[in-house]
This record gives structure tokens, C-alpha cells and sequence, in this order.
């Protein structure tokens, strides 16, 4: 069974370490302040750098929070109102829960005896100040990191689309699938012209779709239907009665745009090993459109001995589907008992 996973490379994993080092940096010169501007007659107040080492260590809490769960589960999810008043309320409850501490219950007021003015800082403004600041540098961060790396699997993302393309030429429509098609075009030209036309139509369909359209970043949903049905279809008219070949498409579904020939690879991984030619074979494919979530589903029969999950065609796909979706889609991939099955949900949005 595959899963979805992601995976940083050397240079994200550089730039994730850059950022560390500066959140680093910024705690330690918050730490290093009262070190410099807290004295007593010209000394330092060791006692009161101290407390407010102390104070500062809810600065972890706030950081550990935004930066593990704040950000990843709900900045990067754009929800960003939900973001705004979760980061405001951790921030404001922990000042609260210091300022209740440090005067309501233990009564302290240690800070006045070293400040010379009449109305010092309080203490809880500091810890304010502070994790507001550090809640907008790592926010900052972050966000600057994210967008690195979206830049960067948009990129691999190009030359991956362009690798499939490539890939599919050479492998989906090989010089074999091309020789049994002529082939049986050949056979038909005398004996069923009108088949032979139609194999002619659906080839050039094919072929035509491969080279430009899938060229695009998206296409919409029934050109990607209908180069299924059209590969599907001259599949059934190469095979004779003993493959049992069934593909259940939708009728009703929005035609929204996606990425192309992201299903080809399973499908033509079913005919190629799917297919026996001394019992009866089936083959099912199907598309559901649930909950503005495409599922496809493939079935065959486990007819060839070679592996029929390790192909290049099928590690692009997973490769595509790994930086077009992140973690936002399941597949799963089950050989048992002699049967080979797919299962891929995708969103739609």
C-alpha cells in the first residue's frame, strides 16, 4: 500500500535550519536585555534579571504552539480568521494567567524597587510585547519558508509534467501498443471498414490529447473522462469476448479543471497486466464524484508475474500527486488473492 507523504530536500531543510538559528537569535538578545538595562545604582540586579528570565521562559509555550500547530493547521490552511483569534487568545491567556499569578495570588511587585519612575512598566506588558513579537517573527518565517517551497515543487512540479509526457510517448503508447493497434486496424480495413475508421478516430483522439492538451496544467474534468473512455474503448477493441472490460463514469458532476493523465498509469498497468489470454480476464474503472472529492477505482486480475506497481509510469504519478496535493489525497494500492486493485481520492477544489 502506498501513502501520501512529504518530504523536504536539502535546500528546504537549509532554509528550515536558517530559521531556527534566527528564532535563536532573537530569544537570546530578548534574554540578554534585562542583563544590559536592569541595574541598581550601576550594578546589575542579578535578583531581578532572575525574575525576569523566569517571566520570559512562557515565551516556549507561545512559540511551541504557533509554530507546531497554529501556523501548519490553520495559516497554511487559510483559514486565517480562525488563525488571528487563536494566536490572540494564546497570547492574551497567557498574560492573563501571569498577571494572575504574579499579583493577584502571589502579590509581587518586585519591579517597582528598581525602576526610578513613578508609573514603571509592568511586568505582564513585557511578557505581551514579547509574545506578540514572537509569534510575528516565527508567523513570518514560516510563511516566507512556505512559500519557498511551494515555489520550488512548482518548479519540480513543470519539469515533472513534462517528464510524464516524455514518459507516456515512450511507455503508455509504446511501439508494442502501437504495432497491436495497426495491426488490428489492418485486419479491419478489408473485413469492417467502419471499425477501422473508428480505431483511426480514437488513436488520433489519443494521440492529439497526449501531445497538446495534456501539455497544459489543467484540463477540465471531461477531457480527462473522455481520453479514459477513448483509451478504454480501443482496449475493448483490441481484446477479444474473454476480457471482461467495464468503465462507470459519472453524469452529473461539475467540470472543473485538473491535472491531467493522472489516472493513465493505473489504467494501462491494468491492460498489461490485467489480461490473460488462456482464462477470462476482467477489468473494472470507475470514477465517483462524492462531496467535491474525485475517487477512481481500478480492479483487474493479477494475469503476469512482473510487478505491476513499480513501474516508472506509476512512481511519476505518485511523484505528481505528491506535489500537486501534499497531503490532501489517499490512494491506496492492494495486490492480494490474485486480484490488483487502486483506489485514488483527489479534491476537487
Amino acid at each position: 500500500m502506498f501513502k501520501n507523504g512529504f518530504k523536504m530536500n536539502d535546500a528546504q531543510r537549509k532554509i528550515q535550519s536558517i530559521d531556527y538559528i534566527v528564532i535563536g537569535f532573537v530569544f537570546m538578545i530578548m534574554f540578554l536585555m534585562p542583563v544590559f538595562f536592569t541595574r541598581m545604582n550601576g550594578e546589575i540586579s542579578w535578583r531581578h534579571v532572575i525574575k525576569l528570565w523566569t517571566d520570559m521562559i512562557l515565551l516556549f509555550p507561545v512559540y511551541i504552539v504557533n509554530h507546531w500547530l497554529l501556523v501548519p493547521r490553520l495559516m497554511f490552511k487559510k483559514k486565517y480568521i480562525y488563525y488571528a483569534v487563536s494566536i490572540t487568545m494564546l497570547i492574551a491567556g497567557t498574560t492573563l494567567l501571569y498577571y494572575m499569578f504574579d499579583n493577584v495570588w502571589t502579590g509581587a511587585k518586585q519591579m517597582q524597587s528598581f525602576i526610578n519612575r513613578p508609573t514603571p512598566i509592568p511586568p505582564y506588558a513585557h511578557l505581551l510585547m514579547y509574545s506578540m513579537m514572537i509569534a510575528g517573527i516565527d508567523t513570518g518565517l514560516m510563511t516566507m519558508r512556505k512559500w519557498h517551497e511551494n515555489e520550488e515543487n512548482k518548479h519540480i512540479l513543470e519539469k515533472h509534467n513534462a517528464e510524464m509526457r516524455l514518459d507516456i510517448l515512450k511507455s503508455q503508447v509504446s511501439p508494442h501498443f502501437l504495432m497491436n493497434t495497426l495491426n488490428n486496424l489492418y485486419a479491419f480495413i478489408d473485413e469492417d471498414p467502419h471499425k477501422a475508421k473508428t480505431i483511426v478516430m480514437k488513436l488520433s483522439k489519443i494521440m492529439r490529447y497526449m501531445l497538446y492538451e495534456s501539455g497544459t496544467g489543467k484540463v477540465p474534468l471531461s477531457k480527462e473522462f473522455e481520453f479514459v473512455e477513448s483509451y478504454v474503448n480501443l482496449m475493448k477493441m483490441r481484446f477479444d469476448d474473454k476480457v471482461i472490460i467495464d468503465l462507470s463514469l459519472p453524469e452529473v458532476y461539475d467540470d472543473v479543471d485538473l491535472p491531467p493523465l493522472l489516472f493513465i498509469s493505473f489504467i494501462e498497468n491494468a491492460f498489461k497486466y490485467g489480461v490473460s489470454y488462456e482464462k477470462r480476464s476482467t477489468i473494472y474503472i470507475s470514477f465517483q464524484v462524492l462531496d467535491n472529492k474525485l475517487i477512481f477505482y481500478n480492479y483487474n486480475n493479477c494475469c503476469s508475474s512482473a510487478s505491476s506497481g513499480t513501474g516508472i509510469g506509476i512512481s511519476n504519478t505518485l511523484e505528481r500527486l505528491r506535489l500537486i496535493y501534499e497531503d490532501r489525497y489517499n490512494l491506496e494500492i492492494k495486490s492480494q488473492d490474485n486480484t490488483y486493485t487502486v483506489k485514488l481520492l483527489i479534491p476537487l477544489s
